[in-house]
């Protein structure tokens, strides 16, 4: 049985914000507070700073000024940024500062190539194993219901969902995971995008048909179909991409 759409949609917004429960605004390490919620807070905080464009793409996040000016230690500052790495906010290379997500063009446009290839074979898995779509009706649902109430972070999250769902249905661990790879930040960096832009919905209202079709398509039940489906569709997301918010 699908999740309802209502529990899908706060799973949407979760995806691409991830906020905790009771965030403090001013974040200070004392005894009593359990590791656990600062390091959210901190991390909640810090990605108002990068949505607000604070910290901007591709600038570095100096560990030791943000324990300074939260009050806190500096590994409860490197503690929130593996929150936001793990949520695509954030870069970290091996002995490197931390850094917001910078996606260029050619990185764009790389990306959304390895996609159409890694979600077509995923559809066709999906088709070929009859595999059940309730989950990706439900989806569906939350993310047209998303698109209706304006919500620009709700409806990101809900297509990231969608897609995370797509890729993870067949149950081949590499596949899921390339994909994360791919996914995850360039939906971080795509509501960076959005919201500097103050884009509202509307582009992405224009992709529920698309959306619509690549569930139809598996329905179907032709994996070829399906697979070839998937790469159209997401070369069509690319152009939308390329138009509407990487600039």
């Amino acid at each position: 049985m699908a999740p309802p759409v209502q529990k899908l949609k706060r799973l949407c917004l979760r995806t691409v914000v991830n906020y905790p429960d009771n965030v403090d605004a001013n974040p200070q390490e004392t005894a009593a507070e359990p590791r656990g919620l600062l390091k959210e807070n901190i991390a909640a905080r810090l990605r108002e700073e990068i949505l607000a464009g604070r910290i901007t793409p591709g600038q570095k996040i100096i560990e030791g000024r943000w324990a300074r000016q939260y009050g806190v230690a500096q590994v409860s500052i490197r503690e929130a940024l593996n929150i936001l790495t793990a949520e695509g906010f954030v870069s970290k290379g091996h002995g490197r500062s931390a850094r917001v997500v910078k996606l260029g063009d050619a990185d764009i446009i790389h990306i959304y190539g390895v996609r159409g290839v890694l979600e077509g074979l995923a559809a066709r898995i999906i088709t070929q194993r009859r595999l059940p779509l309730d989950d990706l009706e439900a989806a569906f649902a939350a993310l047209r219901e998303a698109v209706q109430t304006n919500d620009l972070r709700q409806v990101i999250g809900c297509v990231q969902h969608f897609h995370l769902l797509l890729l993870e249905k067949p149950g081949n661990p590499f596949l899921q995971e390339l994909g994360r790879r791919l996914v995850i930040p360039l939906y971080a960096f795509t509501l960076i995008r959005a919201l500097a832009k103050g884009l509202d919905s509307s582009a992405w209202a224009k992709q529920l048909s698309e959306h619509r079709l690549i569930v139809e398509v598996i329905h179907l039940g032709n994996p070829a179909l399906a697979e070839q489906t998937l790469i159209h569709v997401t070369n069509s997301f690319l152009e939308a991409a390329l138009t509407v918010w990487a600039h």
